[in-house]
């Protein structure tokens, strides 16, 4: 058996938002100081705000197999059938929504219908989205093991 793990833990996504905050906190404290704290920290709040959704979709995902599969173990990985695209576009439309939502609570919304215009709708929208691109990525990965075990 070999000390080094098949699946480690991947921490990119980790370590690119938070060089992304830093970046934007040294933009602010030298070019712009007229950024809240809460947009420079915008891309780390995003990243952590998407795997709390991702995290509670994981649970219901184990909750529902372990419910489906008490007499016969499965072999599968979830790795297997990942839909990628559909997490990628969960995250955008999530930072999407953060975006939004800080322009409302900030006050620098635009009129007219923009993807960051800070409006109600477009807040509730991306918002939305985001939890629908969630539900296809779990719901595919889902149907893929239905399939292996039909």
């Amino acid at each position: 058996m070999s000390s080094k793990q098949e699946h480690p833990i991947q921490a990119m996504g980790f370590w690119m938002s938070g060089f992304l905050s830093v970046v934007l906190a040294v933009l602010k404290l030298t070019v712009a100081g007229y950024w809240s704290w809460w947009r420079v920290m915008l891309p780390f709040l995003a990243f952590l705000g998407h795997n709390a959704v991702y995290l509670a979709g994981f649970l219901c995902f184990c909750w529902l197999k372990q419910e489906e599969d008490e007499e016969e173990p499965t072999t599968t990985t979830v790795q297997k059938h990942s839909r990628e695209g559909y997490n990628i576009a969960a995250l955008l439309f999530f930072f999407l929504f953060l975006d939004n939502l800080l322009r409302r609570v900030e006050g620098q919304g635009w009129k007219g219908f923009w993807p960051c215009s800070g409006r109600f709708e477009v807040v509730v929208l991306f918002g939305m989205l985001s939890l629908v691109a969630q539900f296809v990525y779990w719901s595919r990965i889902v149907s893929g093991l239905n399939q292996e075990h039909a």
